[in-house]
């Protein structure tokens, strides 16, 4: 009779063992979570609109629909370093849009106009295409719904502009719904650390 209570007590030991084991984990997935350590972020190489090889010619706008927040938590960023600062920017203008009297195009793409274009330096009136320009996002109109990412992309542009989440607007949800309807599984969740910043820019896995 002992035997089985030892039996007994040893086994409920064990489960008991395992439950909090399960539980610190719990605790400790929690814990990084609330610390902001847990974070979505887009893979610009998987993501439809950023991807060279994508053979889709439609915009992918599930990034603005799907977010559970009224305003996405994905925006557009321009990375500067890799922006040819052209006088006709593809991610600005609507290059198909009829030429107005200046030479450029009538129409902007951006549905929200959350595009700012600054001249750099002197501005030559004779030789447009000489002139630099500099391309801000505006992130409080900016919905991140992709379309001046996909013109970006070469041959017209330099992929320097591409989606990435933004982690003072995301409510860090379990399932991020965005991932769940993205067609490529272009957002996961990863530990946040200090280089994660440089590691999206690096447009690798």
């Amino acid at each position: 009779m002992s035997g089985d209570t030892t039996r007994r007590d040893m086994l409920g030991q064990v489960v008991r063992g395992t439950v909090l084991a399960g539980m610190g984990g719990a605790a400790l997935f929690l814990t990084k979570k609330a610390d902001g350590q847990m974070v979505w972020q887009v893979n610009a190489s998987k993501c439809i609109n950023s991807r060279l090889d994508a053979a889709d010619a439609e915009v992918c706008t599930l990034c603005t629909t799907e977010c559970v927040i009224a305003l996405s938590a994905v925006r557009a960023v321009n990375e500067y370093s890799k922006c040819g600062r052209c006088s006709i920017c593809p991610a600005y203008f609507d290059v198909t849009s009829a030429v107005g009297d200046d030479g450029l195009p009538s129409q902007k793409l951006c549905p929200r106009d959350a595009i700012e274009r600054k001249p750099i330096g002197k501005i030559d009136p004779e030789d447009p295409a000489n002139n630099f320009y500099e391309y801000i996002i505006d992130e409080v109109k900016c919905d991140g719904c992709g379309r001046c990412v996909l013109k970006c992309k070469e041959p017209l542009g330099l992929g320097s502009i591409v989606l990435k989440v933004r982690y003072n607007k995301c409510v860090d949800c379990n399932r991020c719904a965005i991932s769940i309807a993205c067609p490529k599984d272009a957002i996961s969740q990863v530990i946040k650390t200090e280089g994660l910043e440089s590691s999206l820019a690096s447009h690798t896995d």
